[in-house]
């Protein structure tokens, strides 16, 4: 796909840190095309198998470290989108502390066509309502 081309493909990601949806905008509005979120996934380190002591550091909350590694998966997709060409530019709305957390792990391609960023969390934002606040 090519840059500035009438075909190019933009992806909106509303996203925070247990849930997200990916979006494009056509002439009826803002549609939603994929949504994950974090249920169903598991966590290696919470298994008692492993080894590690059910006593940890204050820091090391699970339900923290379950944000963080959603967050990293949210990056991961775009980073796969933009590198098999499924994606042209992104723009990204998560509250701020999420939105810094994926953009930390968007590789160099992803960041490049990342055209917008907002500090906003608007996952629960229906479909019809949120063109006005990416306009």
């Amino acid at each position: 796909m090519s840059k500035g081309s009438k075909d190019d493909v933009t992806w909106y990601v509303v996203a925070d840190g247990g849930k997200a949806r990916v979006l494009t905008k056509t002439k009826q509005g803002m549609h939603t095309v994929h949504v994950f979120d974090n249920s169903g996934q598991g966590n290696a380190d919470n298994d008692p198998a492993a080894g590690r002591s059910q006593l940890t550091a204050p820091e090391a909350d699970p339900h923290e470290q379950a944000k963080l590694a959603f967050e990293k998966k949210v990056a991961d997709e775009l980073n796969e989108a933009v590198r098999t060409g499924k994606v042209d530019s992104i723009v990204l709305a998560a509250p701020a502390h999420a939105l810094h957390q994926i953009r930390e792990h968007l590789n160099k391609a992803a960041k490049a066509v990342l055209s917008k960023s907002l500090s906003k969390d608007l996952t629960n934002t229906p479909d019809h309502e949120l063109a006005s606040h990416f306009d």
